[in-house]
This record gives structure tokens, sequence and C-alpha cells, in this order.
């Protein structure tokens, strides 16, 4: 069965990190792998800390992917950062019958929207904003709908 779950402060394990490094498939690029995990452990000591809220994608005791979120301001107006996503190795790039023939980035992207639209009604929030890592991420940014606003910076307005 499919879950969504989410990781905050107060319902985040104390091993968080060793319990959603268990069920992760990381890159087969060594170093690659090292970065990525380097991230997971910044992500859940977010999450510990409460500055993030962790949503994590599972079927069938395997992470597909996961998603970290913040408030944060952007030219002054209210909004949702992602602060991380990633999709655990075996799924990449892959459209997955359990995510209606999204791919779970994309699916990723989807419950990002879904969650900071929900939001917005309550907390008049503008944009969903992201710094992508690298070059080839903002072109798959672009991809779902993100506009670049700055050098660093990419949004998503609500």
């Amino acid at each position: 069965m499919l879950e969504i779950i989410n990781y905050n402060s107060s319902s985040s394990s104390y091993n968080l990190y060793t319990t959603i490094l268990k069920k992760l498939q990381f890159s087969d690029d060594i170093q690659q792998s090292n970065r990525e995990e380097l991230f997971i452990k910044d992500v859940c000591t977010r999450v510990s800390k409460s500055k993030s809220v962790l949503y994590v994608l599972e079927f069938e005791e395997k992470i597909i992917g996961l998603i970290a979120l913040s408030a944060t301001s952007i030219t002054d107006q209210p909004s949702i950062q992602i602060d991380y996503i990633f999709v655990s190795n075996s799924f990449r790039n892959k459209n997955l019958e359990i995510l209606n023939d999204f791919k779970p980035f994309r699916y990723l992207i989807n419950l990002a929207i879904a969650i900071a639209e929900d939001m917005s009604k309550r907390l008049g929030l503008r944009y969903i904003v992201l710094s992508p890592d690298n070059d080839d991420l903002k072109d798959k940014y672009v991809k779902v709908g993100f506009k670049k606003l700055n050098k660093e910076w990419m949004f998503f307005k609500i």
C-alpha cells in the first residue's frame, strides 16, 4: 500500500536518519551516493530542529522518494521552500502505476503544490521556492512549471 508519511519535530523518531537510510537506494556512483546521504542526514537534522517537515513516499517497506519543506520568505512574500527532494535510485525516471503513472519526482512536486495550495488558504502563501543544486536540475524544474527568479532561486506561483 502506498503511504505518505509526514515527519516533523514532534513526530520524528530519535533514529529518523537511520530509519530512512535503511529504506533508500542511493545512486550507483559512490561520490553521488555519499552526497545524497549527506543531504538526507541534513534534512533529518532540520526536521528534528523544527526547521523542516519531511514527507516520505513509501511502498511495501521501500521509500520511493521524499520531499522536505519549510517556511520562508522571498521578496517579502510568504512562501514554502523545497529544501530537498530525493527519489530512490531504483524508481528514478520511471512512471509508476501506483502513482497514477506519474514519475516519483513529478508526484512529489504535485504533493508540494497541493500542500502549498492548502496552506495558502490559511496563511496567504504566494510561492513555492527552491534553489536547484545544479543546472541539470534547473531544466527539470522548468519542465514542471518553475520559473527562474534570480541566479540561485526558482519559484512556482501558487
